[in-house]
């Protein structure tokens, strides 16, 4: 018999998913029974199985392991980024001032030159101070090496004045002996000799020691020793042709060509060997009697003057009708 109040157990045939515990479920759906009905077992994740002793030690000796690293190696990478950075400050700081020297010395040979009359010796100066800057050393001395055989050329010192309207030398000192012009032409031979030493054989530099070639040459002609001579001027020529500058090795060419003519001439007089014309008293006094013209005679062509007229005629041809 039943107690009282006993109510009878009835199935419920509500269904409805099972909801998944642990990872996956064996049943899609479960019916809803009365308590008294089993509840379908479920798998349980395994990762619970899987729990290891002493595996929260192993993580915490991986991140000692990292903090160790850190302490050993940071301070030697901070000090290497530093200096790293301080050699590229460095190189840039250099950097900056080589393109600073290269224009202060530019700035200094075109001041010195753009007078159109400029020092040898300031020339020199540059030239000294500014070796290895850029081409200022040869660009100096291959002026300073144009002025020096322009005064002996010109038998007159470098930065002699001339008086434009009577051409003729402000300073007497100016004027050069024989002995004076030989010394400058030595100082030619010597300041173009550093040129074509500090050029020859750098293909960077050939125009240089192109033109130091030609001014040597140019030398040997002064001393008329055309052998030397010649042998500049085919040194030119083989490095003009193998830099390909085409007229520097014509030049060349028909300078050898004109090297036998140049024997022919002698050397110009000096003042000495010119005869002197006399003082102005002993010249012969130029006649300076006035030319007779005659002023009478009238120049003008002469014209056909018209015939007066009669005044008798006039008056015979009123009277009549």
């Amino acid at each position: 018999m039943l107690g009282a109040g006993y109510a009878p157990i009835i199935a419920t045939q509500i269904e409805e998913p099972c909801v998944p515990i642990f990872g996956s479920v064996r049943c899609e759906y479960r019916t809803m029974m009365p308590r008294a009905c089993p509840v379908i077992e479920v798998d349980m994740d395994d990762r619970q199985t899987k729990i290891r002793e002493g595996a929260g030690l192993e993580d915490s000796r991986v991140n000692q392991e990292f903090i160790d690293f850190l302490n050993k190696w940071s301070t030697p990478f901070c000090i290497l980024l530093l200096v790293a950075a301080g050699v590229y400050w460095g190189l840039n700081y250099l950097e900056q001032q080589r393109v600073a020297r290269v224009d202060q010395a530019f700035s200094e040979y075109e001041a010195v030159v753009s007078g159109g009359n400029p020092s040898p010796n300031s020339l020199k100066t540059i030239a000294d101070e500014n070796e290895g800057t850029m081409s200022i050393s040869e660009l100096a001395r291959l002026r300073e090496v144009d002025l020096y055989l322009g005064a002996y050329a010109l038998g007159l010192a470098p930065g002699a004045q001339i008086d434009p309207v009577t051409k003729t030398v402000a300073n007497e000192g100016d004027i050069l002996d024989q002995d004076d012009r030989d010394q400058y032409l030595a100082l030619a031979e010597s300041t173009a000799k550093k040129v074509l030493d500090s050029t020859k054989g750098d293909d960077d530099k050939a125009i240089f020691t192109m033109q130091a070639l030609s001014r040597l040459a140019s030398v040997e002609e002064s001393k008329q020793d055309f052998d030397a001579a010649k042998s500049y001027y085919e040194q030119l020529g083989s490095l003009a042709e193998a830099q390909r500058f085409s007229s520097l090795k014509a030049y060349a060419d028909k300078r050898i060509e004109d090297l036998g003519t140049l024997g022919s001439f002698g050397e110009l007089p000096t003042n000495e060997q010119i005869p002197s014309l006399g003082s102005s008293a002993e010249l012969p006094l130029i006649p300076t009697d006035p030319i007779e013209t005659d002023a009478d005679e009238d120049l003008a062509p002469e014209r056909d003057e018209a015939p007066a007229a009669d005044p008798s005629s006039d008056e015979t041809s009123q009277d009549t009708p």
